[in-house]
């Protein structure tokens, strides 16, 4: 079936960034497992990469990359695994992987309402990577309607 009004749809314009990473990250120190222990095998890779508490890193695989676009780079289902492009940030305990709910954040889940099961952390992290990003879903669904 073709919608009678297809080429009517019109995709959302951009909203300029007015938040920082600050925003979405949990504050304070958090659980020790998401921390790299000095002993881990690219701790020295990472301590010379990263550098800057205002952005966050890709860990890819064996190396770190530094993500300068401001935002969170994608989140991926296997990043909890080890996986490649493991969101990576700074802050003043050290280095650490992103909690689940900052990812679920990042997601544009509303972190007051949005209430995470209790399964492992690996799953969260399954989940939060095989998400969309919903701020961004609501506002092309509702070009859809118009156009429907």
């Amino acid at each position: 079936m073709q919608v009678k009004n297809y080429n009517k749809f019109v995709f959302p314009e951009s909203i300029p960034l007015t938040k920082t990473i600050h925003d979405i990250l949990e504050k304070g120190k958090q659980s020790d497992n998401l921390y790299y222990k000095e002993e881990h095998m690219y701790y020295s890779e990472l301590k010379k990469t990263m550098t800057s508490k205002n952005t966050i890193y890709q860990w890819r695989r064996v190396y770190v990359r530094e993500n300068k676009s401001n935002v969170c780079p994608t989140l991926t289902a296997n990043m909890g695994a080890g996986g490649h492009n493991v969101p990576l940030i700074l802050d003043d305990y050290g280095i650490r992987k992103l909690t689940p709910k900052e990812c679920f954040a990042f997601q544009g889940y509303p972190v007051e309402k949005y209430i995470l099961p209790n399964i492992a952390n690996s799953r969260l992290y399954m989940q939060a990577g095989n998400s969309v990003t919903t701020t961004l879903i609501q506002r092309i669904s509702e070009q859809i309607i118009k156009v429907l």
